[in-house]
């Protein structure tokens, strides 16, 4: 079944809908979160997040739409929030580092190709934000894929918002040094 067809029969028949969705995709969803959030989620907690998901998913089928993506893609942006979340309950985030791995740079919604031919960038991408060490590895880091801006990053991290941007601009341009080839 495509996923067109699973959202319409999700649709059609929300119960049994809903059941072929979890089945087609709670691996990719639990996979998501582990990758994100593995070393701060239990199993229960992994089972509630996963189930938060599906519970969006059953409730926004009517709003859903195949055109401005795929299910699949729907269902790893759900994860990846849920796992943030998880992230930001933890505690102090400053003292334990985030999870920082290709995987989280990668994009599901990628041909096998693109994935082949980007996987030796985004290796050196992680390994590029890695060396630029606390805290401008983790500004980087929540930045741009979490999304938060820097005054919620000077807040986590004990700077100003002034602070965490000039360490943020000063960080990305070494860090296009660092992947041009210009140390």
């Amino acid at each position: 079944m495509t996923q067109t067809e699973l959202l319409e029969f999700l649709r059609r028949d929300p119960e049994k809908g809903i059941s072929a969705v979890i089945s087609a995709f709670s691996a990719l969803s639990q996979k998501t979160i582990l990758r994100l959030a593995g070393a701060v989620v239990t199993k229960e907690d992994l089972e509630e997040l996963v189930g938060d998901v599906f519970y969006q998913v059953y409730k926004d089928r009517d709003v859903l739409d195949p055109e401005k993506g795929s299910l699949a893609t729907y269902v790893i942006t759900l994860s990846r929030r849920r796992a943030v979340d998880a992230l930001r309950k933890r505690g102090d985030p400053a003292k334990t580092p985030l999870p920082l791995d290709e995987g989280l740079l990668s994009d599901a919604g990628q041909s096998p190709e693109d994935r082949v031919l980007g996987e030796e960038q985004r290796r050196r991408l992680v390994a590029a934000i890695a060396s630029l060490g606390p805290p401008d590895s983790t500004i980087v880091y929540r930045r741009y894929y979490l999304g938060e801006t820097y005054a919620q990053i000077g807040k986590r991290l004990g700077l100003t918002k002034n602070a965490a941007n000039k360490r943020g601009v000063k960080a990305l341009k070494k860090l296009r040094q660092i992947m041009e080839g210009g140390d």
